[in-house]
């Protein structure tokens, strides 16, 4: 694991030294109260050949770690501040204001909060990436994000790997995930990590 503060002031952990980092990137974002050290270590080793794993830390201090976003409540209502995180990543791998990247393929993968994240950045940007991974993740429920979407069942749509460790959850953000993950998105349920390598291998471009 490599630490370092990029030009933008974020603070991030890369799979690789400089010299071996590759175009085709997989960005890895924390849960809530993590850090990005934490996901490194876990999922870096679910990275196929040839791409660069890149562990963002979230903007919002926490007890044991860093926060995407304030309220851990899927209905989170506020916007500027679930768009300052999308925006937060944007950052880090645009070249420019207008989103211009040496990236040639840019997949996520989220954790809790940051699945909320990942599929938040799908909704504001859709064209920036191949595949999204979320585990024991949720997708957040705002009328202004929903205004982004892609239109129902596009065949543009992206593919999501949606990963649920134990019990299904019986609580209104899995059900509403599982309904926006469906209509928006290429969506495959799994129940365990092992799913992730072939799901990324499949989305690298």
């Amino acid at each position: 694991m490599y630490a370092e503060t990029l030009a933008t002031g974020h603070r991030a952990i890369w799979s690789l030294p400089q010299h071996l980092r590759t175009t085709k990137l997989v960005l890895i974002f924390h849960d809530a109260g993590s850090t990005p050290e934490t996901v490194a270590e876990h999922y870096f080793s679910h990275l196929p050949t040839g791409t660069t794993g890149l562990a963002l830390q979230a903007g919002f201090n926490a007890a044991f770690g860093h926060n995407w976003f304030t309220s851990q409540d899927h209905q989170n209502s506020n916007f500027p501040e679930v768009l300052s995180a999308a925006h937060r990543v944007f950052d880090a791998i645009d070249d420019d204001e207008y989103g211009t990247t040496a990236y040639t393929s840019i997949q996520a993968i989220g954790i809790g909060q940051g699945a909320a994240l990942a599929t938040t950045l799908l909704r504001v940007r859709p064209e920036a990436f191949s595949g999204v991974v979320g585990l024991n993740g949720y997708v957040i429920d705002n009328p202004m994000l929903a205004a982004l979407d892609t239109p129902e069942h596009d065949a543009q749509s992206k593919r999501v790997l949606w990963i649920t460790f134990g019990e299904e959850p019986d609580h209104p953000s899995a059900e509403f995930s599982k309904n926006w993950l469906t209509t928006h998105t290429q969506f495959v349920e799994a129940k365990t990590t092992s799913a992730i390598t072939p799901f990324l291998i499949q989305n690298v471009s």
